[in-house]
């Protein structure tokens, strides 16, 4: 479910007009800015209902960082940029739950702001969206 995921998150944000390029891994160098990589972070589980054919809750966890060039290149308002684009991919997350239709639903946990490097200075969104997916144990099937 990882990658199924994954892949559906940077479908979604491909589609967000004000990102440059959706990247499905954290890429070491960026072709252009606002870039966004995607990466997992974590899982967890628990039961959902008994029995050999019982159903466990998993929620998967994936990092989106929305980078943003800070350096002499770039826009001098890149902070006001960058908020703007990081309430286009949120809404974009918000507007599709289901991650189109691979889990039972999805949100944008948290949300935080870094500075950091990328080849170039950057300003750096780093989002944590949750996708919650009922997973039958005998068949590791979605329900």
């Amino acid at each position: 479910m990882y990658k199924t995921i994954k892949d559906q998150l940077v479908a979604i944000l491909g589609g967000v007009s004000s990102v440059k390029v959706v990247y499905g891994k954290e890429e070491k160098k960026l072709a252009d800015f606002p870039a966004v990589c995607i990466s997992a972070k974590q899982h967890s589980s628990q039961y959902d209902s008994v029995g050999t054919s019982g159903v466990n809750l998993r929620e998967y966890e994936h990092f989106v960082r929305v980078y943003f060039r800070t350096d002499e290149e770039n826009d001098p308002d890149y902070e006001d940029v960058l908020e703007g684009v990081a309430d286009d991919v949120v809404s974009a997350l918000e507007q599709n739950v289901t991650l189109n239709s691979v889990c039972d639903y999805s949100i944008p946990v948290t949300g935080v702001w870094r500075f950091g490097n990328k080849e170039v200075p950057v300003r750096i969104f780093e989002l944590i969206v949750r996708a919650t997916v009922r997973i039958r144990r005998d068949t590791q099937t979605q329900v």
